[in-house]
């Protein structure tokens, strides 16, 4: 079933549709009483008058229907995604056609998401990217199945609109809970962390986002000025701290959704801290480690607990 409404939307994607504008509504409704006007009265300047603005209908549909003539789009979707929460990614407006630039595009994002843009203008041949900001309600993968492309080029009367069949999917994940955890003491549950001194002075290994409570002193000054934002050392000393975070198994409903939020916000804070991270989650354990890579891991485990 699902297969034969993919090919029927691929089928209908060929064709645009019209809706009337307000101003639309409003200018047939003056054609209207145009045309009753001339039919009853038979005069000659009256039907001048109608001629002109049937003339301007005609203009105003072969305009637009050249200006969505041909136009391609593809998603640049967010790095990450959490449920609930906005994150900004990219679409982009191609228009292959040799002469003609697009004018006025409006691209929406139908099934999932509701990411949309307005491209004032693009030139033949040549893409446009704008930013387009997706959310969604519950973690897990979300499907996309099409886009809309619409403008009221030229005159605002009607909206022209196709809907592209451009199918997708992405992994949510769960949306983290907003107050970071309290580091444990080894071996204290659920959560517990063995870390090292906060001033440690070892080895350098590198640098990572600054959080509340670090020392001025360990913030590098160069780094944080390239990038924007205050970066902190990071020592041996510090980097050897391990955490495990665990999924309440007895949690049930609702109790569980927050269970898996809390411990995705529990992962991202120690992972913005520097620590190795591990994960036990319904049987699954995952061994504590570092790293972009890891972190996205144990993300996608918790996104996928059923």
């Amino acid at each position: 079933m699902r297969g034969l409404l993919d090919r029927w939307r691929a089928y209908g994607s060929r064709w645009n549709r019209v809706r009337p504008t307000l101003a639309g509504v409003w200018y047939l409704l003056v054609l209207l009483g145009v045309t009753i006007g001339a039919l009853n009265t038979g005069n000659n300047v009256v039907y001048v008058v109608l001629a002109a603005l049937l003339s301007v209908l005609v203009v105003n549909n072969f305009l637009a229907e050249w200006n969505l003539r041909g136009l391609t789009v593809q998603r640049q979707l967010p790095a990450e995604l959490y449920a609930g929460h906005e994150a900004v990614g990219g679409l982009v407006l191609e228009n292959p056609r040799r002469w003609g630039g697009a004018l006025a595009v409006e691209v929406e994002e139908r099934d999932g998401g509701r990411a949309r843009a307005r491209f004032d203008e693009v030139p033949a041949r040549e893409r446009r990217e704008l930013p387009g900001t997706w959310c969604f309600p519950a973690r897990g993968t979300a499907r996309f199945s099409t886009v809309r492309v619409g403008s009221t080029y030229p005159f605002g009367l009607l909206r022209r609109y196709r809907d592209l069949v451009i199918p997708g999917e992405v992994l949510v994940y769960p949306a983290p809970e907003r107050e970071p955890p309290p580091l444990g003491a080894a071996g204290d549950g659920p959560g517990a962390a063995s870390r090292g001194g906060a001033d440690a002075t070892g080895e350098f290994l590198g640098l990572r986002a600054y959080n509340a409570g670090d020392p001025v002193r360990r913030i590098h000054w160069p780094t944080s000025a390239r990038v924007g934002e205050p970066q902190v050392v990071v020592r041996a000393g510090e980097a050897g701290s391990e955490v495990m975070v665990e999924v309440d198994p007895r949690a049930r409903g609702d109790a569980r959704e927050r269970a898996i939020g809390r411990a995705t916000g529990r992962v991202l804070w120690h992972a913005r801290r520097g620590d190795a991270v591990g994960l036990t989650a319904d049987g699954r354990r995952l061994p504590p480690s570092s790293g972009a890579a890891h972190r996205r891991r144990l993300l996608t485990v918790l996104a996928e607990l059923p």
